[in-house]
């Protein structure tokens, strides 16, 4: 290569034939050690084996945290299916409403981490600790979110924390708010409150409260298929 060819070459010519020619350095393996690259940190100068050899470290240290990382939530998870599932199990055995709303307010806050739960039902009226809300006035609280058939977390304005949990939620941060579905109608309203801000953010995996929104409303809608129940009255 000429001087004169050489200043007319710039950066990014130079990384392009590189790429172009990935066994040049195979074939000059003695220009690696000559090769030397300013530390991001450190300040000083290395050569490009020992850049490399940093970069792989920092690499496999952030797929070891991301490693460890998979293993806490998988750990989690489990622990939160166990608690879950036991909790369904007294729940289906539920012989009313009722009790299964008791059931449900009582025992979902631990494996939830949540300091409010909620259940409405949507219709004219309701045994404790149900509330009757209608159809009409979930909607016009909380636009197209029985529409949308499924869970939803993150933060809620005030009014709507006051809606969806009485004067208790104005103390709540965010909130999972769970359609309870039998068949395609929307029967309940089922919904965990927490005082921490980042505990059920939007992005968050809704995977077993769409689960626990699934059991309660298909038992939801057996109960409510036999109007006549004393339950009801």
């Amino acid at each position: 290569m000429s001087s004169s060819l050489s200043t007319r070459l710039n950066d990014a010519e130079v990384a392009a034939w590189l790429a172009e020619h990935p066994e040049f350095f195979e074939h000059h393996p003695e220009l690696l050690a000559t090769l030397h690259i300013r530390h991001e940190h450190q300040g000083r100068a290395v050569s490009l084996i020992e850049r490399q050899v940093t970069q792989l470290r920092r690499h496999n240290d952030e797929l070891s945290e991301r490693l460890e990382e998979m293993i806490q939530a998988a750990s989690h998870n489990d622990a939160l299916f166990e608690q879950l599932s036991n909790v369904l199990l007294r729940v289906v055995g539920s012989a009313s409403i009722a009790q299964m709303g008791t059931r449900l307010f009582n025992e979902l806050r631990e494996p939830f981490h949540c300091q409010q739960v909620t259940m409405l039902l949507l219709q004219e009226q309701a045994p404790m600790p149900w509330r009757a809300v209608s159809v009409s006035a979930f909607d016009k609280r909380l636009p197209g979110l029985l529409a949308g058939r499924r869970a939803l977390a993150g933060k809620w304005r005030r009014d709507e924390f006051r809606f969806l949990f009485g004067d208790d939620g104005l103390n709540l941060s965010s909130a999972a708010i769970i359609p309870l579905c039998a068949g395609e109608q929307v029967v309940g309203v089922l919904n965990l409150g927490s005082t921490e801000a980042s505990h059920f953010r939007s992005s968050m995996d809704t995977m077993f409260i769409s689960h626990l929104g699934d059991v309660v409303g298909e038992l939801l809608g057996r109960f409510l298929r036999h109007p006549n129940s004393p339950d009801l009255a």
